[in-house]
């Protein structure tokens, strides 16, 4: 019965030991993955990305709506700054 006891307490202590090396490899490769979402470049490429995702639509092709908006709302600046420094 003591070796029963020994035996079951080793394979407890081999499981334990195996999930703890499952959980520091999967804690390691989500690290890996997490700096690679950080770098300088890929942080630019999401940027970039979110950027032309506005000015596009779900086909990729130019959505004209949004960019009529940017130019209306530039030529609308661009004409206020021009009033108001005809005016100084």
């Amino acid at each position: 019965m003591a070796i029963d006891t020994v035996e079951t307490k080793d394979e407890a202590i081999a499981a334990l030991v195996a999930e703890i090396t499952v959980a520091r490899t999967e804690l390691l490769a989500s690290v890996e993955e997490l700096k690679g979402q950080f770098t300088p470049a890929s942080i630019r490429q999401r940027g970039l990305n979110a950027i032309t995702g506005v000015f596009t639509d779900e086909f990729g092709g130019v959505n004209p709506k949004r960019i009529a908006i940017v130019v209306g709302v530039v030529v609308g600046v661009v004409g206020l700054r021009l009033l108001t420094r005809r005016r100084s």
